[in-house]
């Protein structure tokens, strides 16, 4: 019987299913910079494209960013809107009290979340406290069975002596909040003990300490265990033959997840040495391998502190095959390595795909054995090999990266002038061009630093992101150093992490089998939706009334809707900024509030993985101080350089209430420290001094009308103020009608007293059952970045101190149909030189990023 043949068009149709029904989104996030000092802003640029063609994305409307600290809480979290260019921009403000150490950005559309965390964004952050300038903790760690001596001592960088703080404390958890250990000094050092490996809760620790009463807190790494290490080997194509050679890679980590730099030696089961080896590059190498029949290999492996460990060997195969491919001088190689009395299955097919688009399917033809692709076939990326027999079962798998020159746009950069003075007015024009220098449109984002303080990050960029780590499953440990230009050794290290890295996009497997994905847990996020149920007394609520009132300071928006026959609700395109609190409330028919109204649940923001990599960036930094240097004078307070604004008083929000109706435009937050302190004996005395109420005898009054009573968030009309012990208010103020009336209608002509009790005053304190108040994530607000104007003599001869280190901070600069864009900045203060960073994508999908100019201060 003839075999049925091959229909290659049906593999890539399937491909193109796939991709519609489910397609991918990237993110990559640059940043003004990668160190900063606490209290500093974080400018930020989102760059969302298409997986496939990375062109700019728009079909979700929010991408969230969160800034977690080391011990993987989220500090500060920003949902943010396109611009009207479909742009994703936006800063993160970092507090003064934030613990030096490092931080990693999350980047994620919900949509993502389907994806899983592998495919989100991240970048790690410092974030210095301002008295590193001064002072600097020197620790030393040695293991003591389970547990490792740290030793800690502080250094003056003055004068290079020895201080000993006023107060020293640890957090072993690195939680602040927690009970801390206090540590005393002997000739000033102190000595503690930590629990290392597999007793270890955490991979580094809090360390607090006191100096003329100022706190210093800076989180210190653990280091892993010199006894724990992990090394894996990875045949190339997935399978070892007998009797033929082979490229063997392998993978070094640590307790924590990152590289361990090792050597070793093969051995076979007799003990004889068949080979060495050694990582060549974070962890990671590979050597030739030749199995013999019937024999079996373990390595020992040695890592720098000279511990040894046995590893087992992949065992050979005597029935399989392996793709094999290699670069040479342009070319791809792509053949086959086999168990000697193996046959390949007839009908055997050669796909190759890129980021789930089909390039090549064909026969594999056993007869030439091997085919040769030229450098320009592939876009540039990570291209997958299968190798699949008749029915579409994977025999062989191999990734191969290709650095098609095409799909890199070429970012020319040109000044007016070779070198500047301070406070000079730079101009530079950008040029973006195909590798046909024909002009491309689209739009960047522009970072320019003094490199004195906070040089290039060289562990990742758009491209390294986008074309590498964004494809592999697992962390890619300083992603950028495998795309090194003209380097062999670069070269190597990446095709050694082609075979130690899966591709795992899609489930192909499955695809080939005409099994599609389509069923999606998480939607793209195209509007937000608040929903819920409402009920009457004794059945559902099938008419009525549903509002939703936003507040923020004020009332800046009403929507109304009604319930479906099962009493079901939805308000839509609920966009709203952060802050906005929303209130809900449900009516019957004729005006009635004897309903029940319950809302759904918001959505879950996604879990923080178990294990947060925190390599310091490598951001070529002379002195890490340096950044403090301009910000701090010798009393240890900060300066600010700030333009010249009119500055109108704003009151902040009183925290001392949790009240859900208190706003900027409340009263004055009295507490029950305000009754203790003013010996306040009735509750009549505590109003009189609420700012807007007149209390006669018993008698309060907003403006000649009585104010509404909500007492406990429950609304209170005709409340007797006798009912209430003045000792048992936790807090009180007045909303006034403005913010009032929006949420309580006519009754609040006057205002409400909102009173909260210690223990709560009516039986269950909750809201009215026809009304829920929340305050879900809006979007963020962008700010401009400030860049100071020296236009004239009297402007620049201004003795206010200009201590930038971000220079100018442009998130969207458009490019133009000649392929150009024009900027202009000034210089600050100190000579010195100038990194130029520039990152996005055209209009077409080329990537561009150029990040080797300088501008030089004198």
């Amino acid at each position: 019987m003839k075999a049925q043949e091959i229909d290659t068009t049906s593999i890539e149709n399937l491909f193109l299913e796939q991709i519609s029904s489910y397609p991918h989104e990237k993110i990559y996030a640059q940043t003004d910079r990668s160190i900063y000092m606490s209290g500093e802003t974080v400018w930020f640029r989102i760059h969302l494209v298409d997986a496939l063609f990375l062109k700019q994305a728009n079909a979700s409307r929010y991408v969230y960013i969160e800034l977690i600290n080391p011990i993987g809480k989220v500090v500060e979290r920003a949902k943010i809107r396109p611009d009207s260019t479909g742009c994703f921009y936006g800063q993160l403000q970092l507090s003064e009290e934030l613990e030096e150490g490092n931080y990693s950005l999350r980047a994620y559309t919900r949509f993502m979340q389907n994806q899983g965390e592998d495919y989100f964004f991240h970048k790690t952050i410092y974030v210095t406290d301002p008295l590193s300038r001064k002072i600097s903790p020197e620790i030393s760690f040695s293991e003591d069975k389970d547990k490792i001596k740290t030793e800690i001592h502080f250094v003056n960088k003055a004068g290079n002596t020895k201080i000993i703080p006023e107060q020293c404390l640890i957090f072993p958890d690195g939680d602040p909040s927690g009970e801390g250990e206090h540590l005393s000094f002997e000739e000033g050092v102190a000595k503690c003990f930590l629990k290392s490996g597999k007793n270890a809760q955490a991979k580094n620790f809090l360390l607090q300490a006191t100096f003329n009463n100022i706190i210093y807190n800076r989180y210190i790494d653990i280091p892993s265990s010199t006894a724990i290490f992990d090394v894996s080997f990875f045949p190339e194509g997935g399978h070892a033959q007998f009797s033929t050679e082979m490229k063997m890679a392998f993978k070094a980590t640590n307790e924590n997840g990152l590289s361990e730099e090792i050597k070793g030696q093969i051995f076979d089961e007799q003990g004889d040495v068949y080979t060495t080896f050694e990582s060549s590059h974070l962890g990671m190498g590979s050597f030739r391998m030749y199995y013999l029949p019937g024999k079996k290999y373990h390595a020992i492996c040695t890592n720098r502190e000279n511990v040894s460990k046995r590893f087992d060997l992949p065992e050979a195969s005597e029935n399989s095959v392996s793709l094999k491919a290699a670069w040479n001088n342009n070319i791809l190689r792509v053949t086959l390595t086999k168990s000697p009395d193996y046959k390949l299955p007839p009908q055997t097919q050669l796909i190759a795909h890129i980021r789930g688009a089909v390039i090549y399917a064909q026969p594999w033809d056993d007869k030439i054995g091997r085919l040769n692709f030229e450098n320009d076939f592939f876009p540039a990326g990570i291209v997958h090999f299968l190798l699949i027999d008749e029915s579409r079962n994977i025999l062989s798998e191999r990734l191969v990266f290709s650095s098609q020159s095409s799909t890199f746009a070429k970012a020319n950069i040109i000044f007016n002038k070779e070198k500047y003075n301070t406070r000079d007015k730079i101009d530079l024009t950008i040029k973006v061009m195909d590798e046909n220098q024909l002009p491309l449109t689209g739009n960047l984002s522009l970072s320019i630093v003094d490199k004195k303080d906070a040089g290039v990050d060289t562990t990742s960029n758009i491209i390294s992101t986008l074309l590498l780590s964004s494809e592999l499953k697992g962390y890619i440990e300083s992603p950028s150093s495998y795309l090194q230009k003209n380097n062999k050794q670069s070269d190597l290290a990446l095709d050694v992490l082609m075979m130690t890295q899966g591709w795992r996009r899609y489930n192909v497997p499955n695809i080939l089998k005409g099994k599609i994905t389509q069923d999606l847990q998480f939607a793209v996020e195209s509007n937000e939706e608040v929903t819920g149920k409402v009920e009457g007394l004794f059945s559902t609520l099938k008419k009525g009334g549903i509002s939703l009132v936003a507040v923020k300071d004020s009332v800046i928006g009403t929507s109304l809707t009604q319930p479906d026959k099962n009493g079901k609700f939805v308000f839509k395109n609920m966009e709203y900024p952060e802050g906005t609190k929303y209130i809900v409330q449900a009516l019957t028919e004729k005006g009635s509030k004897k309903v029940f109204i319950e809302l759904d649940p918001l959505k879950p923001f996604p879990a923080l993985p178990k294990l947060m990599f925190n390599a310091k960036p490598k951001t070529q930094i002379k002195n890490e101080s340096a950044i403090n240097e301009k910000h701090l004078i010798e009393d240890g307070m900060r300066i600010y350089n700030l333009a010249e604004v009119l500055v109108t008083a704003k009151r902040k929000m009183d925290l001392k209430t949790k009240s859900p109706y208190y706003s900027v435009n409340s009263s004055k937050v009295l507490t029950s420290e305000d009754v203790e302190k003013g010996n306040i004996i009735s509750i009549f005395d505590l109003l009189r001094r609420i700012p807007g109420l007149t209390v006669v005898g018993d008698e309060v009054r907003h403006r000649n009308t009585a104010p509404l009573v909500v007492l406990d968030n429950v609304p209170e009309e005709n409340f007797d103020y006798d009912r209430l012990n003045v000792n048992d208010i936790s807090d009180v103020f007045l909303s006034p009608p403005i913010s009032a009336m929006p949420i309580f209608g006519g009754r609040a002509a006057g205002g409400a007293v909102v009173i909260s009790t210690k223990k709560g005053f009516v039986e269950r304190n909750k809201l009215n059952s026809n009304i829920q108040v929340f305050t879900p994530v809006g979007y963020e607000q962008t700010v401009e970045f400030y860049s100071p104007v020296y236009a004239t003599q009297k402007e620049k001869d201004s003795t206010v101190r200009d201590l930038r280190t971000t220079i100018y901070w442009n998130p969207n600069v458009q490019v133009d149909s000649s392929g150009s864009a024009k900027i202009s900045f000034y210089s600050a203060d100190f000579p010195t030189q100038y990194g130029v960073i520039l990152e996005g994508v055209s209009s077409e999908g080329h990537i561009i990023c150029s990040s080797e100019k300088e501008i030089t201060i004198n």
